[in-house]
């Protein structure tokens, strides 16, 4: 009965200890993580907001954002490609830095368009043939619609547009300020 309590006394006191560690230092690197739950984890306190994305030199990475692939978005925004060679909302739209917008194209033309999103900048470097400008692009066929998921952070001035031959010259181009 004494070994029993002894036993007992230990087991309570080696679990409080581990349960009071501080994991925050731990490198969780080597765990498995194949057999864990993620669907019951809770991913509210892990701040993704106060990620800071200067420093990440990724494919796919211009410098107002990424695309955000699997993401759940923060908002929908239709865009209108029009005969008039212009980019419409169907609504106002307000975007917020990290936002995850979820573009929801329709071409409304009779000719093939591209959507794509980048800074002022990147979009001079595409429209220049640049091929590495960091512009993201998707190809909208006449009459079709696409979807594209991004994840806005980085530069605040943010220019959409279609880089096809003489397009955004002729007013395929529509300037967001992310707030």
């Amino acid at each position: 009965m004494k070994k029993t309590l002894i036993t007992l006394a230990f087991t309570f006191a080696t679990s409080s200890a581990f349960a009071a560690m501080d994991h925050s230092k731990m490198d969780h690197g080597d765990m498995e993580h194949s057999q864990m739950n993620h669907g019951e984890m809770d991913h509210s306190e892990m701040g993704h907001s106060k990620m800071d994305h200067s420093m990440m030199d990724m494919a796919g990475m211009s410098q107002v954002g990424m695309v955000a692939q699997g993401a759940k978005p923060d908002k929908v925004v239709h865009v209108i490609l029009k005969k008039d060679m212009t980019i419409s909302f169907k609504k106002p739209v307000t975007i917020a830095s990290n936002d995850v917008v979820q573009f929801v194209i329709l071409n409304t033309t009779g000719q093939a368009h591209q959507f794509s999103i980048g800074s002022p900048t990147e979009q001079q470097q595409a429209r220049a043939g640049k091929a590495d400008s960091g512009v993201h692009q998707v190809e909208v066929a006449a009459g079709k619609a696409q979807q594209l998921l991004w994840h806005f952070h980085g530069e605040k001035q943010v220019e959409l547009a279609c880089n096809q031959d003489g397009h955004a010259k002729a007013g395929m181009v529509k300037t967001l300020t992310v707030q």
